[in-house]
């Protein structure tokens, strides 16, 4: 009861410091859509109680989950204010994402906009429609006045005929029989974040629903062709072990029901997009969909990235990128944890977990960016990486390794007594939304508390440096070993050709390639090769040298001699395999199973007592 009070008290508290500066007290929306072939919304606001001459509104330049900057306002049409005589008012646009208003005087004021369905396929970043389908994510649609993102949103659907509804927002006539609402309803946002942290689906779709663990939750199933393949009742069930194993981990559920909306498409992104109480899945329709895993990455975010979060990440600031060292553990932990929950609700075997922890650590061994980019380095670029990292290095991948051989070190090092799951209840308790998000170190101050020592050293190894990973010294607690074996290939670059007079001749060089870098060109002729002679093809030289060789050149170039110097390029490929020890003791094989199992030293107990 403590803690509910508590966690209410900061809520409400942060509720009124956050209103106190509000240019309005209320916001109203009507979306209304009338003719999907049109692919528009047109959409209503009403701004009431306004104690400021002038109104500034913006729409997102982002949307939180996506680390990229997002051209929303381009889809913003036709925008028009009045007061509440129905008098026009004056707009002016500020920049690229922002109007000013003018009320002159009025304290209630309408506007009115067209956003363009944009997006391809049935949506997920953006705005999308179709003949029977639409679909909002809330950063692109719903603009905000940037001195009341605080104050309550109530938003309301006019849509065609026959058209439902599926959203996790609260509503006015929610209930214990009626968990979700409809059409019908007038749904209600106590914050502009959490308005546009409720994606919206609209149209005609299949509706499966259960529970977990108590808690309410659907899963709406919506097809660009109405024709579905993929088994829905076999998926639902899947869905159901995943979500009540989260809520076992942390020991309740921070959401009052919860939503996967499933886009079965081939169009558009593929994935999925994490919200603060439900998911969009974007995968192409058919008989097995094999999004277990997908799905329970972007579960576990209403947890951890929704909840648990860099101070950054909430309350959000909209007109820029947003940095943080920690995405790293916002994400390739969360998909560390994605199969801890398949492997805890028994949808994969022991096996299967250790393969994938398999290919991930092969993929970062065979990915040079390693040797380059740290994880904190790729969690602060990634406005300039792909959305996914930076300079070549996912902290997605990394980052799962990492979450992983911290899991094992904490079991380790304590006996199985705490582990990884420890430190993201501790995080949830400490940070949990509505308190503010963890500083640039908390997690390091976690696991410190967790582990009841420091482990500066070595977590600063792991996240910010490119050293190796401490594979040995980790993988010793539960009796394995990473067996590597190395191959080596080359690459140079450089096509050539003997023409009928014994000349070696370049026909093309590859940008940037070693050939390329020392100097070769096309249309090169080749005279020497490592103050030899040149007789063979360049190709037939570099065959027999070795990664990092080196290479001396010498052409004829427009009338003239040009020696250069180089080296013989290509990769270095480790093919990987985690191995058991055989003579691994009692304490190994305790921590071992307690990884797999899900337990500890502390659980077990508790459940013999």
């Amino acid at each position: 009861m403590k803690r509910w009070f508590i966690a209410v008290t900061g809520c409400v508290l942060w509720f009124v410091i956050g209103t106190a500066w509000a240019s309005v007290s209320r916001v109203s929306v009507l979306v209304h859509l009338e003719d999907p072939s049109q692919k528009a919304f047109l959409m209503e606001y009403t701004f009431q109680g306004i104690d400021s001459g002038t109104l500034k509104v913006a729409i997102p330049t982002w949307t939180p989950g996506w680390y990229q900057t997002m051209p929303y306002s381009e889809g913003i049409r036709d925008m028009q204010a009045e007061n509440e005589r129905g008098e026009p008012l004056s707009i002016q646009s500020v920049n690229h994402y922002s109007w000013r208003i003018d009320t002159g005087g009025a304290q209630t004021v309408r506007l009115r906009y067209r956003v363009l369905a944009r997006e391809e396929g049935m949506g997920f970043f953006g705005v999308a429609m179709g003949p029977h389908h639409a679909f909002i994510n809330g950063a692109a649609a719903f603009v905000y006045e940037m001195d009341s993102k605080n104050v309550p949103h109530e938003v309301r659907f006019r849509l065609p005929v026959g058209w439902q509804v599926a959203t996790a927002m609260d509503f006015a006539s929610q209930s214990e029989q009626r968990p979700f609402g409809d059409v019908r309803d007038t749904f209600i946002a106590p914050n502009y974040d959490e308005l546009i942290d409720d994606p919206v689906q609209m149209g005609h779709f299949d509706v499966r629903e259960f529970r977990a663990r108590g808690v309410p939750m659907r899963v709406v199933f919506a097809s660009e062709t109405g024709n579905i393949l993929c088994n829905m009742d076999r998926i639902t069930a899947d869905f159901q072990r995943i979500a009540s194993v989260g809520i076992d981990l942390f020991g309740s559920a921070p959401f009052k029901r919860y939503l996967f909306i499933v886009h079965l498409s081939g169009r558009g992104f593929a994935g999925g997009l994490e919200h603060l109480k439900s998911t969009v899945l974007n995968v192409p329709d058919r008989r097995d969909l094999n999004i277990n895993a997908l799905a329970a990455h972007e579960y576990f975010h209403a947890w951890n990235v929704k909840r648990i979060r860099p101070k950054v990440l909430g309350p959000f600031d909209y007109t820029q990128p947003v940095r943080t060292r920690a995405l790293w553990w916002c994400e390739g932990v969360t998909d560390y944890y994605a199969y801890l929950l398949l492997l805890r609700a028994g949808l994969i075997g022991d096996r299967d977990f250790w393969q994938e922890m398999e290919r991930e650590i092969f993929t970062l061994e065979n990915n040079p960016a390693r040797e380059r980019v740290t994880l904190e380095e790729a969690s602060w670029n990634v406005w300039e990486g792909n959305g996914m990292g930076y300079g070549g290095l996912s902290y997605y991948n990394k980052g799962k390794v990492v979450g992983f051989l911290l899991d094992v070190y904490i079991r380790g090092v304590t006996g199985n007594r705490k582990s990884l799951d420890d430190v993201m209840r501790f995080l949830m308790e400490r940070y949990g939304y509505p308190k503010p998000g963890f500083e640039e170190d908390g997690i390091l101050q976690a696991i410190n508390r967790v582990v009841a020592q420091d482990v500066s050293a070595l977590y600063r190894r792991m996240v910010a440096s490119t050293e190796p990973l401490p594979y040995d010294e980790i993988l010793k607690y539960i009796g394995y070993r990473l067996e590597r074996q190395s191959t080596s290939t080359t690459y140079f670059g450089a096509t050539s050709m003997v023409d009928e007079v014994g000349r070696v001749i370049i026909q093309a060089v590859e940008s940037q390639s070693p050939a390329f870098l020392m100097g070769l060109r096309a249309g090169d002729i080749v005279m020497e090769v490592d103050e030899e002679p040149a007789d063979r093809r360049i190709e037939d030289v570099v065959s027999r040298k070795k990664l990092g060789d080196p290479i001396k050149i010498a052409v004829w170039r427009r009338g003239s001699l040009v020696v250069m110097e180089g080296k013989i390029g290509g990769e270095t490929r480790y093919s990987i395999r985690l191995t058991p020890e055989p003579t691994a003791d009692d304490a190994v094989i305790r921590v071992r199973e307690g990884l797999l199992r899900g337990t500890t030293r502390v659980s077990a107990q508790a459940g013999v007592d």
